[in-house]
Protein backbone atom coordinates (compact mmCIF):
# COMPACT_ATOMS: atom_id res chain seq x y z
CA UNK A 1 0.00 0.00 0.00
CA UNK A 2 1.29 3.55 -1.17
CA UNK A 3 1.67 6.32 1.75
CA UNK A 4 -1.10 8.20 0.27
CA UNK A 5 -3.74 5.37 0.63
CA UNK A 6 -2.41 4.41 4.03
CA UNK A 7 -2.94 8.08 5.17
CA UNK A 8 -6.69 8.47 3.37
CA UNK A 9 -7.32 4.81 5.30
CA UNK A 10 -5.91 6.06 8.90
CA UNK A 11 -8.28 9.44 8.34
CA UNK A 12 -11.09 7.22 7.40
CA UNK A 13 -10.44 5.18 10.48
CA UNK A 14 -10.35 8.04 12.81
CA UNK A 15 -13.33 9.18 11.47
CA UNK A 16 -15.19 6.13 11.95
CA UNK A 17 -13.25 6.01 15.57
CA UNK A 18 -14.65 9.65 16.57
CA UNK A 19 -17.79 9.20 15.04
CA UNK A 20 -19.12 6.18 16.89
CA UNK A 21 -17.57 7.99 20.41
CA UNK A 22 -19.66 10.96 19.56
CA UNK A 23 -22.38 8.62 19.27
CA UNK A 24 -21.58 6.79 22.76
CA UNK A 25 -21.53 10.21 24.18
CA UNK A 26 -24.90 11.01 22.53
CA UNK A 27 -26.71 7.91 23.61
CA UNK A 28 -25.02 8.22 27.40
CA UNK A 29 -26.25 12.02 27.45
CA UNK A 30 -29.50 10.59 26.32
CA UNK A 31 -29.60 8.10 29.21
CA UNK A 32 -28.74 10.55 31.61
CA UNK A 33 -31.43 12.62 30.11
CA UNK A 34 -34.43 9.86 30.52
CA UNK A 35 -32.80 8.91 33.85
CA UNK A 36 -33.34 12.44 35.12
CA UNK A 37 -37.08 13.00 33.51
CA UNK A 38 -38.11 9.74 35.65
CA UNK A 39 -36.35 11.09 38.58
CA UNK A 40 -39.15 13.74 38.14
CA UNK A 41 -42.35 11.97 36.49
CA UNK A 42 -44.92 11.99 39.30
CA UNK A 43 -46.68 8.78 39.99
CA UNK A 44 -48.95 9.67 43.16
CA UNK A 45 -49.16 11.71 45.93
CA UNK A 46 -50.93 12.63 48.95
CA UNK A 47 -51.40 13.01 52.90
CA UNK A 48 -50.39 10.02 54.62
CA UNK A 49 -49.99 10.36 58.63
CA UNK A 50 -50.24 13.84 58.49
CA UNK A 51 -47.08 13.76 56.40
CA UNK A 52 -47.10 15.06 52.32
CA UNK A 53 -45.76 12.03 50.16
CA UNK A 54 -44.48 11.96 46.34
CA UNK A 55 -43.61 9.11 44.47
CA UNK A 56 -41.75 8.90 41.10
CA UNK A 57 -41.15 6.40 38.28
CA UNK A 58 -37.22 6.98 38.30
CA UNK A 59 -35.22 7.30 42.03
CA UNK A 60 -36.84 9.88 44.43
CA UNK A 61 -34.00 12.33 44.82
CA UNK A 62 -31.51 10.79 41.98
CA UNK A 63 -30.55 13.39 40.05
CA UNK A 64 -29.90 16.90 41.64
CA UNK A 65 -28.68 20.22 39.80
CA UNK A 66 -25.38 20.12 37.91
CA UNK A 67 -24.47 23.96 38.53
CA UNK A 68 -24.75 26.52 41.43
CA UNK A 69 -27.76 28.93 39.31
CA UNK A 70 -30.19 25.64 39.50
CA UNK A 71 -32.49 24.68 42.23
CA UNK A 72 -34.38 21.27 41.49
CA UNK A 73 -37.77 20.99 43.49
CA UNK A 74 -40.60 18.50 44.15
CA UNK A 75 -43.48 20.97 45.60
CA UNK A 76 -46.74 20.12 46.87
CA UNK A 77 -49.44 23.02 46.85
CA UNK A 78 -51.88 22.06 49.68
CA UNK A 79 -54.76 23.41 51.86
CA UNK A 80 -51.74 25.37 54.27
CA UNK A 81 -49.32 26.92 51.39
CA UNK A 82 -46.87 25.49 49.12
CA UNK A 83 -44.01 23.53 50.31
CA UNK A 84 -40.97 22.25 48.13
CA UNK A 85 -38.43 19.56 49.02
CA UNK A 86 -35.31 20.86 46.72
CA UNK A 87 -31.43 20.27 46.00
CA UNK A 88 -29.57 23.58 44.97
CA UNK A 89 -25.96 24.76 45.57
CA UNK A 90 -26.88 27.98 47.49
CA UNK A 91 -26.26 27.14 51.19
CA UNK A 92 -29.65 28.97 53.03
CA UNK A 93 -31.08 25.99 55.08
CA UNK A 94 -30.17 24.73 58.35
CA UNK A 95 -31.67 21.78 57.87
CA UNK A 96 -28.75 19.87 56.30
CA UNK A 97 -24.95 21.01 56.24
CA UNK A 98 -24.71 21.33 52.14
CA UNK A 99 -27.93 22.30 50.19
CA UNK A 100 -27.15 20.18 47.82
CA UNK A 101 -28.48 17.33 49.89
CA UNK A 102 -32.46 17.50 49.90
CA UNK A 103 -34.08 20.25 52.42
CA UNK A 104 -37.41 21.53 52.28
CA UNK A 105 -38.76 24.78 52.19
CA UNK A 106 -42.21 26.55 52.52
CA UNK A 107 -42.59 28.61 49.58
CA UNK A 108 -44.75 31.32 47.72
CA UNK A 109 -44.62 32.38 44.28
CA UNK A 110 -45.50 35.81 42.43
CA UNK A 111 -47.29 36.17 39.29
CA UNK A 112 -44.21 35.79 37.25
CA UNK A 113 -43.43 32.13 38.92
CA UNK A 114 -40.64 33.32 41.12
CA UNK A 115 -40.10 32.96 44.63
CA UNK A 116 -41.34 35.71 46.83
CA UNK A 117 -41.16 34.23 50.10
CA UNK A 118 -38.97 31.21 51.68
CA UNK A 119 -38.89 29.59 54.97
CA UNK A 120 -37.50 26.65 56.69
CA UNK A 121 -40.94 25.13 57.55
CA UNK A 122 -41.09 21.36 57.49
CA UNK A 123 -38.67 18.55 57.33
CA UNK A 124 -37.36 16.84 54.39
CA UNK A 125 -37.43 13.17 53.55
CA UNK A 126 -35.96 11.17 50.57
CA UNK A 127 -35.85 7.54 50.50
CA UNK A 128 -37.94 5.68 47.89
CA UNK A 129 -40.21 8.77 47.58
CA UNK A 130 -40.50 12.51 48.53
CA UNK A 131 -41.73 13.38 51.81
CA UNK A 132 -42.28 16.73 54.01
CA UNK A 133 -43.14 16.14 57.64
CA UNK A 134 -44.00 18.25 60.22
CA UNK A 135 -46.36 20.56 58.08
CA UNK A 136 -50.11 21.20 59.34
CA UNK A 137 -51.08 20.64 55.91
CA UNK A 138 -53.79 17.92 55.19
CA UNK A 139 -54.42 17.86 52.09
CA UNK A 140 -52.60 18.50 48.75
CA UNK A 141 -54.42 20.21 45.50
CA UNK A 142 -51.25 19.54 43.52
CA UNK A 143 -48.19 18.11 43.15
CA UNK A 144 -45.18 20.05 41.29
CA UNK A 145 -41.57 18.73 40.15
CA UNK A 146 -39.58 21.61 38.50
CA UNK A 147 -36.46 23.26 38.18
CA UNK A 148 -35.69 26.89 39.00
CA UNK A 149 -33.05 29.19 37.96
CA UNK A 150 -30.69 32.07 39.98
CA UNK A 151 -31.07 35.52 38.02
CA UNK A 152 -27.22 36.79 38.63
CA UNK A 153 -28.70 40.15 37.84
CA UNK A 154 -31.05 40.56 40.55
CA UNK A 155 -30.76 37.36 42.47
CA UNK A 156 -34.49 36.42 42.38
CA UNK A 157 -35.24 32.84 42.07
CA UNK A 158 -38.09 31.51 39.55
CA UNK A 159 -39.36 28.49 37.50
CA UNK A 160 -37.32 27.76 34.46
CA UNK A 161 -39.09 24.78 33.76
CA UNK A 162 -41.78 22.44 34.89
CA UNK A 163 -40.79 18.71 34.98
CA UNK A 164 -44.20 17.34 35.40
CA UNK A 165 -47.16 18.57 37.32
CA UNK A 166 -50.29 16.25 38.63
CA UNK A 167 -53.43 16.80 38.20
Amino acid sequence: MNKEKGSVLTTLLAFVAISGLVSLNAGTTNMVAAQEEADFKIKDFGVKDGNLWLSVEGKAGGSTPENASQIYAYAFVTDNGTYAVASHGVEDSTEVENDTKWHSHGVTLDEKNCVSEINEDGTAEVTDMIKVTNVTATKVDKAMTAQLGINNADASVCVEKVFDSSP
